[in-house]
């Protein structure tokens, strides 16, 4: 329970002193520019995904009806006509319930593909790799990054000379003198100030979550932002603890609010890139030039032995003989250039991601190093903008893709159309995405961890604040 006092001074000192104003002006100013950011990017990139949808839907409703009228008629326009090779699928990876929270790096992973026998796995994502990832992962600002790199500069901000200021200017003495002690009052004005800031921000990110991006389902939503904001205010406590132990440590102000400026850009910065560096060290991808190398062998060897190849092919498919000597070798020769460069290339992709997996064990052992990257971590993944959905994604497109491969292979292979039913059978990409529970089992530990640093902070704060009163003062 806060006393009277405590309430009065901290009206006329910070909530509604200039100080205090500002802070919660800057504050929502900066919400609302991350939240107007975040809607932006996931604007953009359902637009963009509406229009290649739309676009790939198109060409597959009259590649059916082209199929249909040769099955009724028993005539073909052209050889070219509703081939298998002409089948593109269409692959997206929709933006998650809450994917404007973590919107900044949206644009460092492709979120579109396109399936077909034109693909190999090797090249299914080769495009999007030609981009320049510097720019691309200066998406602009969302409230995840404003959580884990701001807030604690605001906080810090409000409450590094709460003791410090005090012992200046006396008021710590006068406190004493009245009361006996000073750290009630002290635990008080630290948890006015930091629960106004806290408030005014769950406020406005509530808000935020409230006016969703077009075809966010609100009920999946809700309950995300439920457990995003629950994890943002245990990362909230870390540095509510750590202020309120360097204050009661130091106590020159600017000798507080240096160790806890020191402290953030160690943890926010220092940490994650030193951490990222190791891992790229430690743990380097393979070469790829050599992948590439090993695609375009694979595809150069596939033409060249096309002839052998397809007896092979039709040797486990001997119901498919009869071709149509009109339809462009090319089909075939692509196909089986396709299958090659796809069976030559697995070792290495298996290598990336046995790589990639490496990496992602050693930042995930680093992480206990700094509490703004769990809570970086955590809070990414709940809002579905973290690498592992990314991953997810092309996994599920290379496996539609091989399955796309498996059904229409025989036939290209045999210079034959599939049948409508056969088509009819394919399935549709759709992607099967992950459910909250399951984002949030791999940031269990990491959390826990955090939590007891929270718990041990706060400890080590009330200890040092119930030192005799001489030293504190």
């Amino acid at each position: 329970m806060i006393s009277s006092p405590t309430l009065a001074l901290e009206r006329r000192l910070f909530l509604f002193a200039p100080s205090g104003l500002v802070a919660a002006l800057a504050l929502a100013a900066l919400v609302l520019a991350a939240a107007v950011a975040g809607k932006g990017a996931v604007t953009r990139t359902i637009a963009a995904q509406d229009a290649f949808q739309t676009e790939g839907t198109a060409a597959l409703d009259e590649w059916r009806t082209a199929l249909a009228e040769i099955e009724r008629t028993g005539e073909a326009p052209s050889p070219y006509a509703a081939r298998p090779m002409s089948i593109l699928l269409p692959a997206v990876l929709p933006p998650a319930p809450l994917g404007d929270f973590a919107a900044a790096g949206s644009n460092l992973h492709p979120t579109t593909t396109t399936i077909s026998g034109w693909a190999n796995p090797a090249d299914l994502f080769a495009e999007y790799e030609f981009e320049n990832p510097t720019p691309a992962s200066l998406g602009g600002l969302d409230i995840t990054f404003l959580v884990v790199a701001l807030m604690p500069l605001i906080m810090i901000a409000v409450s590094f000379d709460v003791l410090a200021g005090d012992r200046a200017r006396g008021r710590a003495r006068l406190v004493a003198a009245q009361a006996g002690h000073v750290r009630m009052a002290v635990w008080e004005r630290l948890i006015i100030r930091n629960a106004a800031l806290w408030a005014a921000f769950a406020i406005a990110a509530l808000l935020a979550a409230v006016v969703a991006p077009p075809g966010a389902a609100m009920g999946p939503r809700l309950l995300a932002f439920g457990a995003w904001l629950a994890v943002a205010l245990v990362y909230g406590l870390f540095w509510f603890g750590l202020i309120a132990l360097a204050g009661a440590l130091l106590k020159a102000a600017e000798a507080v609010a240096a160790s806890l400026f020191a402290a953030w850009a160690v943890f926010v910065f220092a940490v994650p890139a030193i951490g990222g560096a190791l891992a790229e060290g430690l743990y380097p991808p393979p070469s790829r030039l050599a992948f590439l190398s090993e695609m375009r062998e694979g595809e150069v060897a596939a033409i060249r032995e096309t002839a052998k190849l397809t007896a092979g092919f039709l040797a486990d498919h001997p119901e498919m003989t009869v071709s149509d000597d009109a339809v462009p070798g090319y089909y075939r020769s692509t196909f089986l250039a396709n299958r090659e460069a796809g069976r030559r290339t697995t070792p290495v992709l298996d290598a990336f991601n046995a790589s990639r997996a490496d990496r992602t064990r050693l930042v995930g052992a680093l992480q206990y190093l700094s509490p703004p990257m769990i809570a970086d971590r955590a809070l990414t993944a709940i809002a579905g903008g973290d690498v592992t959905r990314a991953m997810m994604f092309q996994d599920q497109a290379r496996d539609a893709l091989q399955d796309l491969h498996a059904r229409i292979g025989p036939a290209v292979v045999a210079k034959q159309r599939i049948s409508l039913a056969d088509y009819d059978a394919i399935k549709q990409f759709a992607f099967q995405d992950r459910t909250l529970g399951q984002a949030l089992i791999g940031t269990a530990g990491p959390l826990g961890f955090l939590s007891a640093l929270v718990a041990g902070l706060l400890w080590l704060a009330r200890q040092r604040m119930r030192a005799p009163l001489e030293r504190l003062l």
